[in-house]
């Protein structure tokens, strides 16, 4: 159902997708020529690519708490590191987006609900060594071995927090002491309700120039119908389909439009 489910939408998004002589959003335009298909060879691309390979070299298992939809390809609660940065992980390409995306936004202060392995908050402390990241993470185990890899890879401006995103949330567990994120990355529950109720709590940490981006937006038919409605929220003037993610923009001066775009 959820496989058909994507195949569907993706190819309906390959037929809406935009090159850019089709989008008249100076601020879009430039957010896709010179962020996400910007083809310049980072040098800290290597890094990522070390970052992931000792992941990936690792021959431990971990025992999984999972508060969110599950795996779609890991049944059991025992797995090995390997299968989890293969099926549960963001992959290279969208690991590099990631650091793009940090570091054309110059984020400072920046948010992941989902830690997982710490793949993609290695990019995000690569792109923005400056800034100030907090990363969650339910499952206990999975938030320690995150924290021993970033720590290894001498990464200090990381702070994971091993809890569920509802106590989080709901103040129970610390928050950025400035109040507001510059960037916020929602990944790891897959649940459309959840994700509505996420981005209705996570406002008051946002200002008008917060990027939310949604991992799975086509994961299931409740994360689509939830992402459609986002588009729509009253606070959301401009969002980015670009088929695995989903980005919201609350930028004032930016009349409420959708794009899609193909990366």
């Amino acid at each position: 159902m959820s496989l058909l489910h994507s195949i569907r939408h993706y190819l309906r998004h390959s037929l809406k997708s935009f090159h850019l002589h089709g989008i008249h959003s100076p601020f879009v335009f430039s957010l896709e020529k010179n962020c996400l298909k910007d083809k310049s060879a980072y040098p800290e691309y290597q890094a990522l690519s070390r970052f992931r390979e000792s992941v990936k070299n690792n021959p431990s298992h971990l025992k999984i708490k999972d508060f969110g939809a599950g795996s779609k390809r890991l049944a059991t609660d025992e797995r090995k590191i390997a299968d989890i940065l293969k099926y549960n992980c963001t992959s290279a390409k969208r690991t590099k987006m990631m650091f793009r995306i940090a570091k054309y936004f110059k984020a400072d202060r920046i948010l992941e609900l989902g830690t997982s392995l710490g793949v993609g908050t290695h990019a995000l402390a690569t792109a923005r060594p400056e800034a100030s990241i907090t990363s969650l993470e339910g499952s206990p185990a999975v938030a320690e071995f995150a924290q021993s890899q970033l720590e290894q890879h001498h990464l200090t401006n990381v702070q994971v927090i091993t809890g569920s995103f509802a106590d989080f949330l709901d103040g129970k567990l610390p928050h950025h002491p400035d109040g507001t994120y510059d960037l916020i990355f929602i990944d790891g529950h897959h649940d459309g309700p959840a994700t509505l109720d996420y981005f209705e709590k996570l406002l008051p940490f946002s200002h008008p120039n917060t990027v939310f981006i949604l991992d799975d937006i086509y994961w299931s038919a409740d994360m689509t119908s939830a992402w459609r409605k986002l588009t729509k929220h009253p606070k959301v003037t401009a969002s980015v389909d670009s088929f695995q993610w989903g980005l919201l923009f609350l930028r004032k001066e930016q009349l409420q439009e959708s794009f899609y775009i193909k990366v």
